[in-house]
């Protein structure tokens, strides 16, 4: 998935309103909005919903995972590391792109050691305490007698929340792996003021700590000489 589609045949007016749309998650939310851009621009509308596709372009309809902790355009990621390296000849650029990253995985382990003691990485830790707070203020009823499925209303819409099935209708949940607003404040009603720790049986294992040192454990070496 990347950040939004190419829209080079658009005014940067109508390309504007399009890249908002992109960040959305909530499928009623997503059509609303897509509903206001056509009645600006029916052309572009026509082409990102029947050329295109909505699933290419926008998060209400990503048919896959989106970890926010991951880039989502890792081609000119890479590309912007290596400005100069592309004049060397291939040898070079090839040592120099296992040299970098041999260097980023010391780095991002070092930065990651540091919080050996904690259960997920700081960047998963933060998100789980911004939706925690907002889920504070939402409303929620059970649908069940079991504590299973809830409703939840807040942020002008409505979620519905299944626990066991680790589901929610707000896809933010279903895309990032990690519990929003929606499902922290189902844990709240479910499990009281102890609902502390919970949240981490919601999220996807690939946050915790080490989960990540795992995957910076190995050693990039530099290629060698042919001869």
């Amino acid at each position: 998935m990347v950040d939004g589609p190419d829209l080079c045949f658009i005014s940067d007016r109508h390309k504007s309103i399009a890249n908002g749309i992109v960040k959305v998650y909530y499928l009623e939310e997503f059509s609303n909005h897509f509903v206001e851009f056509k009645n600006y621009c029916p052309e572009a509308a026509f082409f990102l919903k029947h050329d295109l596709g909505f699933e290419k372009w926008t998060r209400a309809y990503f048919p896959s995972n989106k970890f926010n902790v991951m880039t989502t355009n890792i081609t000119d990621s890479v590309n912007a590391m290596f400005i100069a390296e592309k004049e060397y000849p291939m040898a070079s650029i090839f040592n120099s792109i296992a040299k970098r990253f041999g260097e980023i995985f010391r780095e991002r382990r070092a930065y990651i050691l540091k919080y050996k003691d904690n259960k997920f990485v700081p960047a998963a830790e933060n998100i789980l305490r911004d939706n925690m707070s907002e889920g504070d203020s939402f409303y929620v009823d059970k649908v069940s007698g079991d504590e299973r499925q809830f409703i939840v209303f807040g942020s002008g819409c409505m979620a519905k929340v299944d626990l066991l099935e680790r589901s929610c209708s707000f896809k933010k949940y279903y895309l990032v792996k990690i519990p929003y607003e929606h499902t922290m404040a189902s844990l709240r009603l479910k499990n009281g003021e102890d609902f502390g720790l919970r949240f981490y049986d919601y999220s996807s294992p690939l946050y915790k700590v080490k989960e990540y040192l795992l995957a910076y454990s190995e050693s990039i070496n530099v290629v060698p000489l042919e001869s």
